[in-house]
């Protein structure tokens, strides 16, 4: 039999001190991404809140529709709507074409220029009242409201002009 020469191979380890500095560096980064995160939601619910007090026409509105309508495929959850017409007592706002599975799916589809085409929005408005809105608001219905700055949101058109 051949003789083999056991060597000890050597583990490269870090410290036990410094493991656990790498372990509470990566804990506060994790921390701080999410109170950035929670601020930013925040935030923007707060602006949501003005958005509805103050309507504009081209304002979009972000809808769980399970809350608005009562049959609804599983899949079928999400949509945009789109101010068309303030008055003094009512909006007239048109919906989206299409419903959207996840939240964050309503976001790309306006980041890839959906809104842009002329076809995205149906044309005949549906009329609410002011007070109509606000509870839509208050029971979630609309859960975000943006309004396009230069006529632009996430980087992308919101009309086909």
């Amino acid at each position: 039999m051949l003789h083999t020469l056991e060597t000890k191979q050597l583990k490269p380890e870090l410290s036990t001190p410094l493991n656990k500095l790498v372990l509470l560096i990566c804990l506060l980064v994790l921390i701080f991404f999410g109170y950035e995160r929670y601020e930013q939601h925040k935030t923007e619910q707060a602006e949501t809140s003005v958005l509805i007090l103050t309507p504009k026409v081209n304002d979009i509105y972000f809808l769980d529709m399970r809350l608005i309508k009562d049959k609804l495929e599983r899949k079928n959850k999400y949509k945009l709507a789109k101010v068309v017409r303030v008055s003094d007592d009512n909006l007239a706002i048109v919906y989206g074409s299409f419903f959207y599975q996840w939240q964050y799916a309503v976001v790309n589809s306006i980041q890839y220029g959906d809104l842009s085409n002329s076809d995205y929005f149906t044309l005949i408005p549906d009329y609410l009242s002011f007070s109509k809105i606000k509870e839509m608001k208050s029971n979630g219905a609309i859960y975000l409201v943006k309004r396009p700055m230069q006529n632009k949101i996430y980087g992308n058109f919101v009309s086909p002009e």
